[in-house]
C-alpha cells in the first residue's frame, strides 16, 4: 500500500502543483483536504501518512483560521505517526511560528522547482514517521500578574516547578547565572507570587556601583556623615520594608561589605553609615550573582559562612545558548510585546529568521535576543521581519563572510538554494570545529558516517583536509 499525502490547504490549485512532482518522485497517493475533520478521518485510516500543510497567509482573519485548531491537533491529541512539511512562501505567520517550528519535518516552498522536490524526497526518506506530541519536548508555565515564563528545556523545568513551591515562604534564595539570563525577572516573579507582592521590590545591582557607595546604597547614611553625604538618606534594606530585596551582582562585594551583610542575614539587624542606632530589616533577601560563589569560597574570594547562610536554595539559570528549544519561543514572545509596546503590527517571519536566531551562540543571553527583537521590530517594514532588521554581527557568526554576503542580496533565492548553502555550511564548520575527524563530526551533527560521507560527496567536500600539515596525519588516523 502507498503512503497516502494529505495536503491541507484551501488552495484549490495546490493539489494541481504538487500532484505530479510529488507523486513521482515520493511514490505516493495524494489527497487534499480542507477541514480539520477530514484531515482527522484521513489520517486515522492511513497507516503512513505524509502530511502537507498550507501555512501560507490567506484572506481570513485569524479567529476564523481552522489552521490553529489544526496545529493544536497535531501538536496534543493527535496519536498518528506522520511525517510533516510545512508549504510556505519565504515567510511564516507569527501566530503559527511555534508550532511550525516544533512539528515541521521539512519545508517546502511553494510554488516548488523540481530539484526542491527531489532533495525533499531524499530527506524525507531519513526521517522516521512519529506521534508529534510524544516527541515535543515537554514544557512548564509559571505566571504573575504581570509576566509569564514558558520552557522547553529540561534544565529550567526543575526551576519553575520548585520556585512554585517555595515563592511563598520566607527563605533566602541564591539565583546563578551568567548576565542577561533572567535572575531579576525570575526574582520579580518570586515576589510577585509571594504573599508579600503588596510591599516593595527593590533592585539593586552591586556591580553598577562605586564600592565606597554600596554600603549607603545597602544601608542608608546621616547627612553629613561622608563628604556629599547633603542630606540622610534611607537604604534599599529599609525601603523594601516587608516586601524583597534583591542584590544582584553579590559576587564583587568587597570583605567590609560581605561582614554586613552577613550581619543581616543572621541578625535581621544594620546600622545606616554615620549611625550607631541598629535598625531591623523585615525584607525577603533574594541574592544572584554571575559565577558559582562556591568557586569563589574555595579561592578565598568570597566568605564561606556568608556563603552557606546564602546557599539555602540555589538555583543555576541556564545560558539561553543551553536553552535552543526556548529561543523561538520566547522570540514570539518579545516580538509581541514589542509590538504592543510601540503600537507596531508583526504578522509574518522570515524563514532566515528562524535560522539565524537558532543558530547564533547569544552571548547576552535573554537581554540580548530582547534587544534584538526590539531592533527589528522598531526597523520593520510591512509587518514582515526579515534578516535586514538584524545587527550585522548575527549575521556574520551564522554564516561566513561570503556566504553573508550571497544571502543577503538572494532574499528571494530558492529554498534549495538556501537548504544547500546552510547544509554546506553547517558542515564546513563542523568539520572545523572537530578537527576534520569524520566520527567526531558526524556524532555533533547527528548524523551517521555514511550520511556524512553522502553530504560532503553531494556538495564536493571529500577532498577537504585539515588546514594544519602538523596535525595532519593525526586527523586522518581518526578516520
Amino acid at each position: 500500500m502507498l503512503p497516502l499525502g494529505i495536503i491541507y490547504s484551501l488552495d484549490s490549485q495546490m493539489e494541481l502543483v504538487l500532484k505530479p512532482y510529488l507523486e513521482n518522485n515520493l511514490n505516493s497517493s495524494l489527497k487534499t483536504v480542507s477541514t480539520p475533520s477530514e484531515l482527522k478521518d484521513c489520517i486515522q485510516s492511513s497507516s503512513s501518512t505524509i502530511l502537507y500543510l498550507d501555512l501560507r497567509a490567506n484572506e481570513f482573519p485569524l479567529e476564523h483560521d481552522d489552521r490553529i485548531e489544526v496545529l493544536s491537533y497535531l501538536r496534543k491529541t493527535c496519536k498518528s505517526p506522520l511525517k510533516i512539511v510545512s508549504v510556505i512562501d519565504q515567510f511564516l505567520l507569527l501566530e503559527f511560528t511555534e508550532s511550525a517550528v516544533f512539528l515541521t519535518d521539512a519545508f517546502l516552498e511553494y510554488p516548488p522547482a523540481p530539484e526542491e522536490v527531489r532533495l525533499l524526497a531524499e530527506e524525507l526518506q531519513d526521517i522516521k514517521a512519529a506521534v508529534k506530541h510524544a516527541t515535543l519536548p515537554e514544557s512548564r508555565q509559571i505566571y504573575d500578574r504581570d509576566t509569564h515564563v514558558t520552557t522547553y528545556t529540561p534544565a529550567m523545568i526543575p526551576i519553575i516547578d520548585q520556585i512554585s513551591k517555595i515563592a511563598r515562604h520566607n527563605v533566602t534564595l541564591l539565583l546563578v547565572g551568567e548576565t542577561g539570563t533572567g535572575k531579576t525577572t525570575l526574582a520579580s516573579m518570586i515576589h510577585q507570587l509571594s504573599p508579600r507582592n503588596a510591599e516593595p521590590f527593590q533592585n539593586i545591582a552591586c556591580g553598577a556601583l562605586p564600592s565606597d557607595l554600596i554600603e549607603s546604597e545597602l544601608f542608608g547614611h546621616l547627612r553629613g556623615s561622608f563628604t556629599g553625604a547633603e542630606r540622610t538618606k534611607i537604604g534599599r534594606f529599609e525601603a523594601a520594608g516587608k516586601g524583597t530585596l534583591l542584590l544582584d551582582e553579590i559576587d564583587i562585594l568587597s570583605a567590609k561589605d560581605q561582614a554586613k551583610l552577613l550581619k543581616v542575614i543572621e541578625t535581621g539587624q544594620f546600622e545606616p553609615v554615620g549611625s550607631t542606632e541598629s535598625r531591623v530589616s523585615e525584607a525577603r533577601l533574594i541574592v544572584a550573582a554571575n559565577v558559582e560563589l562556591e568557586e569563589l569560597t574555595r579561592n578565598n574570594k568570597f566568605r564561606s559562612d556568608l556563603y552557606y547562610r546564602l546557599n539555602v536554595l540555589q538555583f543555576r539559570l541556564p545560558a539561553l545558548r543551553e536553552r535552543p528549544n526556548d529561543i523561538i519561543p520566547l522570540t514570539i514572545q518579545f516580538i509581541k510585546e514589542c509590538c504592543e509596546q510601540h503600537s507596531i503590527t508583526i504578522n509574518k517571519v522570515h524563514r532566515k529568521v528562524i535560522q539565524i536566531l537558532q543558530h547564533y551562540s547569544w552571548p547576552g543571553n535573554l537581554r540580548e535576543l530582547k534587544n534584538q527583537i526590539q531592533r527589528a521590530v522598531l526597523f520593520s517594514n510591512q509587518g514582515e521581519l526579515t534578516t535586514d532588521e538584524f545587527s550585522p554581527n548575527i549575521l556574520q557568526e551564522t554564516m561566513s563572510l561570503s556566504e553573508f554576503g550571497f544571502l543577503a542580496s538572494q532574499e528571494n533565492s530558492t529554498l534549495a538554494d538556501q537548504v544547500a548553502l546552510n547544509e554546506k555550511f553547517l558542515l564546513q564548520k563542523s568539520l572545523s570545529e572537530n578537527d576534520y575527524r569524520k566520527t567526531a563530526t558526524a556524532k555533533a551533527l547527528g548524523i551517521s558516517r555514511v550520511g556524512l560521507y553522502k553530504k560532503m560527496r553531494k556538495y564536493g567536500m571529500l577532498e577537504q583536509k585539515k588546514p594544519s600539515v602538523s596535525k595532519k596525519h593525526h586527523a586522518e588516523s581518526e578516520n
